[in-house]
């Protein structure tokens, strides 16, 4: 019998759970199925070059319009594209509806009602795959109805199942018909919930494990609902997108890291998923007539701001008050400072209080802690590139460690990037004392009080874009700096030079963010800040009420004591201002991590925000 065959290529577009779907893309592997399995749908493994291919897997079909092809052939797994072979050539039409895993319907996609446990992957048969297309000649292009909901959990608990339900009745798992315009419909026998099983159980340790779960593209009106079921009748419940979210086919939405707790019910609104890693992936041509528009799309970064906690500040504060614990020396504690960075996992950070004991270089030896020992930053984050400057008399353009002076740093601020997606394309230093190219020398004047605040800058290119912006970090002065008669002198003179001078550094009309322990959070000074060019990110997504209601209940950024008594304050000194971006996400690090004896603390007396912000 004569076969008819077409050649196949996937690949999967991902995106945040807001906004336009970029065309960054996040594939996905097609893993070893038999015949008489489903095959399993999972992440594939990452390139160094940060892309997800796709590849077939032995036993995967596929069909057209109805006809079902026979097994992928054993010469294509494992490759990204596959000559499937059909004994009987799908019947002549106006349009072809290629449909993976293969069924005996024209327009129908199934979403399982029960779907499974698989580590670091996707469950077996839970991502339908299709195109549409308007002849059999050419290479087709496979895409996802599907949107996928993630969340890391640790505990000590043994996970047996979990039921997710739609709390507005839309419909979760069953037969959808594919409409022309690629919208699905459900049929009348489609379910509002699934099941989700860990087999044998899956066993909660301090190490998180990432649970996903697939869910139709579409509106929910409020949100969806996880019930986890344990072992000894433990139940917790997790509420997504509680205010509602429309979630685009294709979309992973990666929530915050929780831990099981019995009786516990945490609910997350549609502020709350984190933006999934922006990675590339190779296009694969053809005749695809769903029809990726041309039009710009838009792109997220995730960006933070911390103040990590000098460690001359650390130990001046501990000699002075005994209540403080000795685990808040920068000896006890900079691992938990690396662990907060390392967990947030942003694109790129603005940090401030960095000292030489912090930072390694090669110039000069790193400077030991009060303990004797070296303990740097850089060795426990090896993800992150640094942009630092030397903080003693060094012109604005000496990037530090190039720099001859060995001075060492001081204290300055310094931006962490990721440079699997940033590209760095220039930097540089203002000094905030009126002369803006060149650090102050020793000077106790009153018109030198606030001189020796340096604000550092970086212009990157974002690598799945191609876009840029500009992100810059500073430490502003106390607010009771100056004299008596006018102690707010320094941080005003601080924040209208920060305004000023760097207004004309982004004239290029690229979006910008400013980032900072600004020693500020009302009043003129911070007027200075938010009532021109730059918005504060917390206050733009408090009056469009997408704050979480923790962030609105709980505005402060920095603890009440240093001894961690009374928890954190309500003051917020620290701020991300943004300019030409959108944000989505804003979440203040609250988490305390082990330090040397194990014992748990806040790794710095301030707290970190990290934001989501599209462009």
């Amino acid at each position: 019998m004569k076969r008819y065959c077409i050649i196949l290529a996937t690949a999967l577009a991902f995106s945040s759970c807001s906004g336009n779907l970029p065309e960054d893309a996040v594939g996905l592997r097609i893993t070893v199925g038999t015949d008489d399995q489903d095959s399993r749908t999972s992440l594939g493994p990452r390139s160094p070059e940060g892309k997800y291919p796709c590849y077939w897997a032995s036993g995967d079909v596929i069909s057209i319009n109805g006809a079902i092809s026979r097994p992928v052939p054993e010469s294509a797994v494992g490759r990204k594209s596959a000559e499937f072979s059909f004994d009987t050539r799908p019947a002549t039409a106006s349009a072809y509806n290629v449909i993976y895993p293969g069924t005996s319907s024209v327009d129908e996609i199934t979403f399982p009602l029960q779907q499974y446990y698989v580590k670091d992957s996707f469950c077996p048969g839970a991502l339908p795959l299709f195109a549409r297309v308007s002849n059999l000649e050419e290479s087709v292009l496979l895409r996802t109805p599907a949107a996928i909901v993630a969340f890391p959990i640790s505990g000590s608990a043994l996970l047996s199942s979990m039921e997710i339900s739609s709390l507005a009745g839309e419909k979760l798992g069953g037969t959808f018909n594919l409409g022309a315009d690629s919208a699905l419909t459900p049929s009348p026998q489609a379910s509002e919930s699934i099941s989700y099983s860990f087999g044998a159980g899956l066993a909660l340790s301090a190490d998180a494990e990432r649970i996903y779960f697939t869910v139709p593209a579409g509106h929910y009106e409020n949100g969806l609902r996880a019930v986890l079921s344990a072992d000894g009748g433990a139940v917790m419940t997790l509420r997504f997108f509680a205010s509602g979210a429309d979630l685009a086919p294709a979309s992973l939405c990666l929530f915050p890291q929780i831990a099981f707790q019995a009786g516990k019910e945490i609910v997350f609104s549609s502020s709350d998923p984190l933006q999934p890693e922006i990675i590339e992936v190779e296009q694969k041509g053809g005749n695809d007539d769903m029809g990726s528009s041309d039009a710009e799309r838009s792109a997220s970064i995730t960006a933070c701001t911390y103040n990590i906690w000098a460690p001359s500040a650390r130990k001046s504060v501990m000699d002075a008050d005994e209540t403080v614990s000795e685990q808040r020396s920068w000896a006890n504690s900079y691992e938990s400072v690396a662990a907060m960075i390392n967990y947030l996992d942003c694109d790129v950070v603005g940090i401030q209080e960095v000292t030489s004991m912090v930072y390694n270089t090669s110039i000069t030896s790193p400077a030991p802690d009060y303990d004797g020992v070296v303990h740097t930053l850089n060795s426990k984050i090896p993800s992150y590139s640094w942009v630092i400057y030397n903080a003693s008399n060094t012109t604005y353009d000496s990037l530090f460690p190039n720099n001859t002076t060995r001075n060492g740093l001081g204290s300055t601020d310094a931006i962490l990037y990721k440079s699997s997606v940033l590209t760095l394309v220039s930097h540089g230093r203002y000094w905030l004392n009126g002369s803006r190219r060149k650090a102050p020398q020793d000077d106790s004047s009153w018109d030198r009080i606030g001189t020796n605040r340096p604000a550092t800058w970086a212009k990157f290119t974002h690598k799945p874009s191609g876009k840029q912006f500009v992100f810059i970090t500073t430490h502003l002065d106390l607010p009771n700096a100056g004299n008596e008669d006018d102690p707010g002198m320094p941080q005003r003179r601080n924040a209208t030079e920060l305004i000023e001078w760097f207004a004309p550094l982004v004239t290029e009309g690229l979006p910008s963010v400013i980032t900072g322990d600004m020693n500020v959070d009302s009043g003129d000074n911070y007027r200075i800040l938010t009532s021109g060019r730059w918005s504060d990110v917390y206050d733009e997504m408090l009056a469009a009420g997408t704050l979480s209601f923790t962030d609105v209940r709980s505005r402060g950024t920095m603890q009440a004591n240093k001894n961690e008594e009374g928890g954190v304050g309500s003051w917020r000194p620290d701020h991300i201002l943004i300019d030409g971006f959108t944000p989505s996400y804003y979440k203040v690090g609250r988490e305390r991590f082990p330090t040397k004896d194990g014992s748990l603390h806040y790794p710095s007396d301030h707290l970190p925000i990290k934001v989501i912000l599209n462009f």
